[in-house]
């Protein structure tokens, strides 16, 4: 999969549990049939980083290191009885303050279910835009956002085909990274519809870096 996306690092949800354990590539859940991935091809690595635990499923720590090295938390919000989508991520943010505080390069990618139409669904301190000022808070911007220099909520391009339906589709992927990086995003792009509604009701959406070269 990362040759066909040409990605070096890549975070993918709701896929099962490699048979035999895979080079460069860590697994987690709680149902071998459906969890998330990460992956790397060299000459990046992946490596668990420590877990804080009962922090709400799945924002999960990974250390990458290679020509650009930096600590990954790897995104799958899903609908947690306390912290149901967004709201786990708001609140991982704030358990992982110290870990962040020390952290040199943060990136968030991944499916966060969540968009800023939906803010009046949960409450003003764990909602999308209160996770959009906890990432800022600690310079991390949306590259997608950025590079196209559109507010959250008025997403043209689409990432997520409920049912795969074209008419139900919906903007709920990101990959914020440091504000220091912003400048070296060299292109953001979001798979089409038509080439890939077989395959996944989510759309790929892929950033490249000068970082040297990178694609996430």
């Amino acid at each position: 999969m990362l040759d066909h996306l040409q990605a070096d690092i890549a975070v993918f949800q709701e896929i099962a549990k490699p048979v035999a354990e895979a080079p460069n590539v860590l697994w987690f859940g709680e149902n071998p049939k459906i969890g998330m991935a990460v992956q790397a091809r060299p000459p990046y690595q992946v490596k668990p980083f420590a877990k804080i635990e009962n922090v709400p499923n799945y924002v999960i720590p990974v250390a990458v290191t290679g020509p650009v090295s930096f600590l990954l938390f790897a995104v799958w919000t899903t609908n947690d009885k306390d912290f149901p989508y967004v709201r786990a991520l708001s609140k991982a943010i704030d358990t992982y303050s110290a870990v962040l505080d020390c952290a040199e390069s943060v990136v968030f990618m991944g499916d966060f279910n969540s968009n800023a139409l939906w803010d009046h669904l949960h409450p003003a301190d764990l909602n999308h835009t209160s996770m959009v000022e906890r990432l800022a808070s600690r310079s991390l911007v949306s590259a997608y956002h950025h590079v196209r220099q559109v507010e959250h909520g008025r997403e043209v391009e689409r990432t997520f085909y409920l049912h795969r339906n074209k008419d139900k589709s919906h903007h709920i992927d990101y990959c914020f990274v440091p504000e220091s990086w912003a400048d070296e995003i060299k292109e953001v792009q979001v798979g089409s519809y038509e080439e890939l509604s077989n395959a996944s009701d989510h759309r790929p959406l892929l950033v490249e870096l000068n970082l040297p070269k990178a694609m996430l």
